[in-house]
Formats: C-alpha cells, structure tokens, sequence
C-alpha cells in the first residue's frame, strides 16, 4: 500500500489540503476547530499518522456534519493502512455529499489497495452517475480497468474519453497509456493482432512515440515478420534520419531479410556518420562474409516459394512452406500460408488441423475452436475432435470472461453443454458467467443441475449454498452448510461458513430493521460460537437500539468474559453505564482507560465526554453542585475545554454567583480570544450584576469583533443601562372648537436613575389668553422588591393656570401571566375647589400587546364622580417602540390638558379617543407624537370638542 501513502504525501508536499476547511460557527466553526484541522495537516506532513488523528477527529466532533473535516478523518485512517474505519468515513462523505469527488477516488484507491478491482470500479460509476463526464473519475476508472486488465472495456471507456476531450494532456497520456499497457498485455499472451492495433492507437494519437514503434517493430520481427517491421523502421528514420540506434535496427532487419545489397548501403551510411565506431567497423567484414555465404547457398525456402509461385497448387511445396515456418515458430508466416492453400483448397481438413494447432499454440481459443466447429460437424466420427471441441469451447468462454464479453462466454459454454450437459467445467462455468450478467436465478439453475450430475461432490454444493446465501435465502443456505459441516467435521471451512453466513443474515435483518429475526440470527451464531466478537456485539447493539440496557450490559459482560483487557469493549461499557445514569461505574472505567494508555487521546476524550454527559444529567435534574463538580472534573484534564467552561458560567449564572462566573469567563477567553459567546456572556454577566459600565466595555468589544445588528443592539442597550440620567422636553398643545383661547404647556424634565428606581423634577410652562403659569413637579418611582414598586407625585404652582396643589401616590403589584395590578389615591387643589381620587387599575401583557385598564373614583365636596381610561398598545420592538391607541370615559385628575377645567368638567359626560406612536434611538434618545379628541357633553344639545397634540423628546445621558 506504499503507493497510496506516497500518493496521499505527495499532494501535501505540493501544498494542496487534503480537504479544504469549512468556515466554522461557535467552537466548530471558531477559530479553535480550523487550529485543529491545521494541526491535523502538519502532523501528516510530518508522518506523524498517529499524532495528526486526534486533532483531525475532534475537529469533526466540533462540527459532525463538516464533510471536509470527514474526509480528512478518512485520509488520516488511510494513511495508516487501516482501511475499514477510512472506507467508513469516505463512505459517509458519500452519503452525505453524494456530489463530492474525493472520496470516490480515495475509496477506488482503497479497494485497488485490497484487490477488489470491481469494488473500485463500482464506486468510479457511482461518483460519475452524480458527476456525469467528470475527467479525474473516468481516469481513475480506466486505471483501475487496466489493472484489472479488462481491456475491452478499458478501450471504450478511453475512446470516448479522448473523443470528448480530444486536447487534454492528462486525458491524452491515460489513453496512450491504456493501450500500451493493453497491447503489451496482448503481446504476452501470443495475441499479435490485437496487441498491433493497440499500439497503432497509442500512434494515431502521438504518431512520434518511439515506444509504440518499438514495440509494433518487436512484434513483427518476433513473428518473423521483418517486412513490417522494416517499414516501421523507416517511418521512424523519417523523423530522425541520422539516429544510431534505428539506422542499426533497420541493418539488422535487411539481414534477417538476406536484403544485403541495401543492408551494405545502410552500413556506408553509418561509416559516414559514425566513423570511429567500433561495431560499425567490425559490420565492415562480417556483413560482407554474411552477405557472400548467403548468395552461395541459397535458402530452400525461396526455392519453395518460388516453386508456389509458378505453381499455386503445389501441394509438397505448400506443405514444406507451412512446415518451415512452424518450426521456426514464425507462426503468423504459417497461418498466412495455411490461408493461402485453404483459398486453394477450401475445407482441408489437414489444413484447417494445422490452422487450429497453430491458433490454440497462439491462446487464440476463440478461433480455434471455430475452427474444431467446423470440423466437428463436417467429421464428427474423426477421433478426438468431439473432445478437443469441447476443450477449446471451455478455453475460449474463459477467454471471453476474462475479456468480460460475458454474452460470448455464454454461448461457447452453451455449446460445451449441448455437446455435454454434464461437464463440471462447462456448468461450473456457465452458472458463473450468469452470475457475472446479474442472472442469480439463472445461475442457481445450472449450479442445481451440476448438483443432481455429482451429488457427492461437497465443493458444488457449498456453492450452490454460497449463491443462496447472496441471492439472500439464508435459512436454505444454512440448512446446506450444517448439513456439510456435519459431515465434514475436520473440515473447519464449512464449519467457518455456518458462522459468516449466520453473521451475514444478522446484517441483512438489521439493514432491513427487522430486528427480531437479526437477534435470532445472531443467537444461532452465539449458540454454534459462543465467543463470537460480532455477534456479542450485535447483541449489544440490538439491545441498545430498543433501550433494554440491562440486557446489552449483560451481552456486553459476557463478551469482556472472553476479552476482558478489550478497550473497545470497557469504552462501549461506559456508553451502557451511563444510558443507565450508573454514571459512578462508568467514570470508573472511563478513569482506568485514560491513566492506563495516558497517550491515546481516543480513551482521554471518552473520559471527558462522559464526566461532561454526566455534568448535564445533574443540571437537568437540578442538582448543580454536582454537575459543577463534573466540569470542574473536564477542566481539571483539559482546562481549555469550551463546552465545560460555558455550562460552568450558566451554572453560577442561574445561581447568581456572579464573580465566580465572571472567573471562568475570563478563563474561557484566555483560550479563546475573541470569542462571540463568551463575549455576550461576559457582558450579561456584568449587566445581571448590574456592573453596566463592564458590561457596556465588553458589550463595545463584542460589537467591534462581529459586526452584527444584534451585537450594535445589545451594545447600544448596555449604554443606556450605564447612564444614570435623563433630559427631556415636552409640549402639549389643546386647542378647542367652543373658544380662540388655546392652551400650551412647555415641560422640562430632569430624571436621575438609582438602584432602587429613579426621582425626577419638572417645570412646566403655560401660556393662555388670561396669562401664563409656572409649575414645578418632583416625581418619585421606588421599587421594593421584585414584585412590587411605588409611585410618587407632588406638584405646586401660584395657581394662575395650573391647580395650586396636585398629589399622587400608587402602589404597583405583578401577578403571574404577565398581570400588574395598581391602587392608588390623587389629590387635587384649585382656587374653587378640591377632590380626592381613589384609582385602581389593571395591566395585562401578551406577545407584542400592553393592554390597561384604569378607573378613578373622584370625590368633591358635593360631589362624586367616576372616570375610566383604556390604553392599548402594540409593540413594534419589544419594550421600545409601540403604536398606542387610547379611549377614555369621563375627566381624569392625570389629564394634564384638563386639569385648567377640572372643576367644569368633572361630572360631564366626557369621550375621548387618541392615537400616538413612540420611537426610541440606540436604547438613548426617544421621541414621540400623540394626538387626542375629546368630546365634552354640555347639555343634551350642546357639545365641545378638544384636541391635543402632544410632542415629547427625552435623552439619556
């Protein structure tokens, strides 16, 4: 598997990922999981397959669904040379990206690497079913074909490549590398004509490659076909007409030609162009010694031929012809004059012998046995050719398989059984080449035939109970296993196949989630292999899948019985201990893995994960003392662990243990700088400790690292919580239709924020036709605790406008459900009069709505009245900005607009509706606009209207 390894190193000495990072979100996609991915990488460059291992899988804990994460995994395993964890992982890239190039050629490497050269070839199909026409997958694929030396296919599959991307250097050199490799395949095998036509493929596409030239040329003169070979030579002379080494070929060729005449040209040639030559010096005398031995004693066979010149028919000449060339194995110059007597004398059945001897000596068992056909049907009582039919028809069908011209095999089978139907070879045969076209049915039929011919034979039997079994009749292929390994007790093979098949039809019920009939399977492996590793484990599993813990703890049990230092089996053990919350045991075991192989970080995380499982059960349970003690446990192992830190801080946070959780926060940014969560948590922190000008700074940092609408927002928000301060301004205009005498009133307010609630002093300002006034007001709200608060008012002025006294008080209640309720009293004092109000009210909120309901229940000296106001509004940004609509029933004493007719208006029957809209700035600045009608019954004919616009702007500061 060197080569894998050099091939997977080579990329990274180039520079280029093995897989390209994603970008990553909290701490899978923060900067620690890239760190971990850049670490994994360097440790590969390094060698370090062990090292680079850890860091690329917690990388891929990070963020379980990061393809590229899985597949750097996979290439980690891959390296290691342990290829069914690596086949897993590239397996679930597949799966999960199915568009995703490297892992199907990493997986057609890993199969190349174990042999299964038609595994390799499957998962090229499937990438090029999702990736049609890809380049690198059809490559690859043509690879794997030429290694597999399935060259037909091969020859499609590069045709088509080189007449879709006819200028592609890669393209271009995997083609002429298919068939040199085929025609060097074929040239070995005795092939000559299939090997010279993939050598002339390799030429009509780099018509100047020497190396398919010399290899055509090799062909020729090894068949003795020197003429050819000559002429392939000269093409090569055309290019290169001073080489050396092609002017000594073609010398060679003219001799073995007996051309010496033109042999002698070549010669001078090469005495002009190399003079100091030695070999060419001594070609001076021994070619002209060779030249006058020929010409004294001429070969006999250019008499022959010359004698076949003059007269065609001659049979002893042909004979003698046909003779010399087979001794000398020049058999290609032998069929030529077989096919030359056969034009002469058709259907000779010693010339079509000889034609048939000559192609079976070739491996050409197709056409051999063509030829034995012919003579079969024409002579069938000629002794031995009925058998030697049957010979050549089984070798040609292997041949044909072996090409993967699967219909051809079968029809040459076919003949060998219509001849024999019971010949082993031809059924064994047959019943596989069906097998390979996908017809098990097929297969199985001839396969029952080859069992009723030789029904003592164990080997056809155990296979046809091996094609039942992958046809998926398990139970059938049982029965006939047992039966066999009963019978064959010393034979552990069938034996070994009652348990891979029992282990195979497990798999097979558990792919189909038939869950009971794969626990019988597995049982019946149990019963026959009570150690069996994948059966107790499937056990476990099939367990575990359906929540009966206690009985996969019991397979489990009995599995470490047989294996009790098994790692894989103590951790898997942790995972059952800690499903049954028996998270005691569990650490116990997890602790004795991690100190017992303190360097393999695989045990140090299952520890971890486990005291963190265990962590959240206890805060889910409520019992925070313990889950902190958990975490604790984490970070004392791996004190820069995110997730221990986070759940440690929610933890004190919930407790309000506010500078502890701070603690950990600053620890967690130490490891993490920059961090968006631990920023935001820090900052809440800081504000639930009401520390807003920490929380303000943290909040400004969180804002600036990610610039975020969210993060402005909360930034923003944070600055107005660090104020301590309010300014604002007011103006309330009312204007009637009953007078020309308007009213206004300018305020300005001073607002100061303490712990326990806020104080604020108002000066109003009030211009009428009779004149103007000046009001001071001090404004108390005071909150007592979580659920309860005070409001407080008193205002004073010389009474020209306003009322000389005014007085509030309410106490303010929150309920569950999002209910407040208020009771409070007014008082008010003017030149004519005085009242005294009780008021009660009620508030609900729900989603984005406020809604409340006010009445006040008004008293004067001879007098009582009753006043009600309905205020509803819908929020278009959670406590900041709303749309308000608001109706009233009677004169309230809260009504700054009316408080100058106050004493008129109590006891009339007064309406009035109003719109507003309110605007808040950064959390700092807000404005708002009001409008209100007010209707005033005078008598039952007589109405009044009012109507106020009121304008206000506050800020914090």
């Amino acid at each position: 598997m060197k080569w894998i390894v050099i091939c997977l190193l080579y990329g990274l000495m180039m520079g280029v990922p093995l897989a390209a990072p994603a970008q990553l979100n909290l701490f899978a996609r923060g900067p620690d999981a890239d760190q971990l991915y850049r670490d994994a990488i360097t440790q590969v460059k390094l060698g370090h397959y062990d090292k680079a291992l850890a860091p690329a899988r917690k990388a891929l804990e990070l963020e379980p669904q990061n393809t590229d994460y899985m597949l750097l995994v996979g290439q980690v395993y891959l390296l290691k040379q342990d290829f069914q964890p690596a086949a897993r992982y590239m397996q679930e890239v597949i799966q999960k990206d199915p568009r995703y190039k490297d892992p199907y050629l990493l997986m057609a490497n890993i199969q190349i690497g174990l042999k299964q050269y038609d595994k390799a070839a499957r998962f090229l199909d499937q990438g090029l079913h999702y990736l049609p026409g890809d380049r690198d997958l059809a490559v690859k694929k043509l690879g794997v074909l030429d290694i597999a030396d399935r060259f037909y296919l091969g020859n499609k599959l590069a045709d088509s490549l080189v007449r879709n991307l006819p200028h592609d250097s890669a393209v271009n050199k995997a083609f002429t590398g298919h068939y040199m490799r085929a025609g060097y395949f074929y040239a070995k095998s005795g092939r000559t004509d299939p090997a010279l036509e993939s050598f002339r493929r390799v030429l009509a596409v780099l018509p100047a490659n020497a190396e398919a030239r010399d290899a055509i040329r090799n062909l020729y003169m090894k068949s003795g076909n020197y003429h050819n070979a000559l002429d392939e030579v000269n093409a090569q002379l055309m290019a290169e007409p001073d080489n050396y080494g092609l002017l000594m070929k073609k010398l060679g060729l003219l001799q073995q030609l007996h051309q010496y005449a033109d042999a002698l040209e070549v010669l001078h040639a090469l005495s002009r162009k190399y003079p100091g030559d030695a070999k060419v010096k001594d070609l001076q005398v021994s070619l002209r010694m060779e030249a006058a031995r020929y010409y004294s004693s001429q070969d006999p066979e250019t008499l022959y031929k010359e004698v076949w010149d003059k007269d065609p028919g001659n049979r002893a000449a042909l004979n003698k012809l046909i003779g010399m060339a087979m001794s000398r194995e020049t058999w290609d110059n032998a069929l030529n004059w077989i096919a030359a007597g056969l034009k002469k004398l058709p259907g000779d059945q010693k010339l079509l012998g000889l034609k048939m001897d000559i192609l079976e000596k070739q491996g050409r068992y197709g056409a051999a046995a063509s030829i034995a056909g012919v003579l079969y049907h024409a002579h069938p009582a000629t002794p031995g050719i009925r058998e030697r039919y049957v010979w050549l028809s089984e070798k040609s069908g292997q041949e044909y398989m072996a090409q993967e011209q699967y219909a051809l095999a079968q029809q040459a089978f076919g003949r060998v059984l219509a001849l024999v139907p019971s010949d082993s070879i031809g059924l064994w045969h047959m019943s596989m080449v069906l097998l390979l076209q996908k017809d098990s049915t097929g297969a199985l039929n001839v396969l029952n035939k080859l069992v009723s011919f030789y029904p003592g034979d164990s080997r056809f039997i155990f296979h046809r109970a091996g094609l039942l079994a992958e046809m998926g009749r398990f139970e059938e292929a049982l029965d006939i296993m047992r039966t066999l390994a009963a019978k064959h007790p010393d034979d552990k093979k069938y034996g070994a196949a009652v348990i891979y098949t029992g282990l195979r039809a497990g798999r097979s019920a558990l792919r189909a989630d038939e869950l009971d009939d794969a626990a019988a399977r597995f049982l019946g492996v149990l019963k026959t292999q009570p150690d069996n590793a994948e059966a107790l484990n499937a056990m476990v599993n099939l367990y575990y899948r359906t929540e009966r813990m206690d009985s996969a703890l019991v397979y489990l049990d009995t599995a470490l019985g047989y294996r009790p230092g098994d790692r894989g089996l103590l951790l898997k053990k942790t995972g059952l201990l800690a499903a049954l919350k028996r998270f005691g045991e569990a650490d116990s075991i997890a602790y004795t893995l991690m100190r017992r192989y303190p360097f393999t970080s695989r045990y140090r995380d299952a520890y971890l994960d486990l005291i963190r499982s265990s962590g959240r059960y206890y805060m889910q349970k409520g019992r925070a003392d313990s889950a902190m003690r958990n975490f604790n446990q984490v970070l004392a192992v791996s004190p820069r662990d995110s997730f221990s830190l986070l759940y440690a801080v929610n933890i004190l946070s919930t407790s309000k243990s506010y500078d502890s959780a701070l603690a950990y926060t600053a620890e967690a940014l130490k490891y993490y700088p920059g961090n968006p969560v631990f920023l935001k948590k820090r900052a809440s922190l800081f504000e639930d400790a009401k520390q807003y000008q920490e929380a303000m700074k943290v909040a400004d940092t969180l804002a600036r690292l990610y610039p975020r609408t969210s993060n402005q927002d909360y930034a923003d928000y944070l600055h107005a919580k660090a104020c301590k301060n309010e300014f604002g301004l007011f103006f309330l205009n009312s204007s009637y239709d009953y007078n020309n005498n308007p009213y206004k009133i300018a305020t300005v307010e001073y607002r100061h924020f303490i712990p326990r609630g806020s104080y604020a002093f108002y000066l109003d300002y009030a211009a009428r036709q009779e004149g103007t006034g000046l009001q001071g007001e001090a404004e108390v709200y005071y909150k007592h605790n979580s659920k309860m608060y005070s409001y407080g008012l008193v205002t004073y002025s010389d009474g020209k406008i306003f009322p000389h006294w005014r007085l509030a008080y309410s106490l303010f209640k929150s309920f569950p459900l999002g209910i407040e309720g208020e009771v409070g009293v007014r008082y008010l004092n003017t030149d004519s009069t005085h009242s005294f109000s009780g008021v009660a009210s009620m508030s609900k909120t729900w989603s984005d709505f406020w809604m409340n309901l006010r009445a006040y229940f008004i008293r004067e000296p001879d007098h009582f009245y009753t006043s009600f106001n309905y205020t509803l509004r819908y929020y278009t940004n959670p406590h900041r900005d709303y749309l308000s609509v608001v109706a009233a029933l009677g004169t309230s004493p809260d009504d700054k607009s009316r408080l100058i007719e106050f004493p008129k208006l109590a006891g009339l029957l007064t309406r009035s509706v109003g719109v507003g809209y309110q605007k808040n700035f950064h959390y700092l600045t807000t404005i708002a606009l009001f409008g209100t009608w007010i209707n005033h019954k005078i008598s039952n004919t007589t109405f009044h209207n009012q109507y106020d616009l009121y304008i206000s702007l506050q800020r914090l500061f």
